[in-house]
């Protein structure tokens, strides 16, 4: 699956997109699960230190499920050279770590609502750096148009919530937070060269948790299993984000950044629909069709590339695919 020599199909226009829509469906889990977690576990919204431990271990844990399930089913060596620290370590800084540090930390001063409008940053910050590295990547009209029509969806949709002012503790940290997300995207495919997607995308999960994890015991925070329920919320948050990162890098490993990163803008309408079906949430508004329309229609301008690009990307991968990469 990893390093076959053919891999056409992760090119594919429909199974691209249906994998990335899968991803993102998994990662929009995240948002209601993680608030029956912080039920579960009793962790005050407010107290940042346990909820870096709490979100530490949940990628400690997925950081595992994606080594193993490597091992045991893609035959891939769960370890990785004196060649690969660094470069995986620096991903990890900014897709892991430094994202959801920065998250954790200012999302206490912003309303839910700002924050879901925020993660769109992500999907604009890989479209426009993926310009800059990579060649055959090329920032076009259509892609920027194509962002801002998904960023526009995504504040049709919380144009009901409270917005309030702006601050640098709250919307900065959560701004920069996406900003980190976004050139995780293209670090991720810049180090692709002689590695697998289950190498990057587990070690640069475990590593990244365990700093998280690290950084909020340092500040006096903890995390206490009450019941075998915390245990299944702990277990399916780590199986998730790892059957979906694990699965996002294969996609970016195959594809240019921009192509797959769109798809980002998913997420917080995701995030809404799961939040109606496990919290009992509303969503059956107009603002939300609305915003599914926009975003739908903002990855399509983003994927409409010229044919001749896509084609020239794919050879190059398929040249790199015949060295075992």
């Amino acid at each position: 699956m990893f390093k076959g020599k053919n891999n056409s199909y992760l090119s594919n226009g429909i199974f691209v997109a249906a994998a990335a829509v899968f991803c993102t469906l998994l990662w929009g889990t995240a948002f209601p699960v993680i608030k029956i977690g912080y039920e579960y576990f009793r962790i005050d919204a407010k107290d940042v230190p346990s909820i870096l431990v709490f979100a530490g271990a949940r990628f400690v844990i997925a950081g595992v499920v994606v080594l193993l399930t490597g091992f045991l089913f893609c035959k891939t060596k769960p370890t990785i050279g004196k060649h690969d620290i660094v470069p995986i370590s620096f991903l990890s800084f900014f897709q892991t770590f430094g994202q959801y540090l920065l998250l954790y930390a200012g999302i206490v001063y912003i309303t839910g609502t700002k924050s879901s409008l925020y993660t769109s940053v992500a999907a604009f910050t890989s479209v426009m750096v993926s310009a800059f590295i990579f060649k055959g990547d090329k920032l076009t009209l259509k892609k920027i148009f194509g962002c801002l029509i998904g960023i526009t969806g995504i504040a049709v949709m919380v144009s009901g919530g409270e917005m309030g002012g702006f601050s640098l503790l709250g919307d900065g940290l959560v701004i920069l937070s996406n900003v980190f997300g976004g050139i995780g995207n293209v670090i991720s495919k810049k180090i692709e060269k002689g590695r697998t997607p289950v190498q990057v995308s587990g070690w640069q999960l475990f590593t990244g948790g365990t700093a998280l994890m690290l950084t909020g015991f340092i500040f006096g925070g903890s995390i206490k299993f009450y019941n075998e329920g915390c245990v299944l919320i702990l277990i399916y948050l780590g199986v998730m984000a790892g059957s979906a990162f694990m699965l996002w890098t294969l996609l970016l490993f195959h594809n240019p950044v921009s192509r797959i990163a769109v798809y980002n803008l998913l997420i917080p309408v995701f995030g809404t629909m799961w939040s109606g079906i496990f919290l009992g949430e509303n969503i059956f508004i107009p603002q939300n069709l609305i915003a599914l329309i926009f975003v739908c229609s903002g990855i399509f301008s983003v994927n409409s590339a010229p044919k001749k690009i896509i084609k020239n990307i794919n050879k190059k991968q398929k040249g790199r695919n015949k060295n075992g990469y």
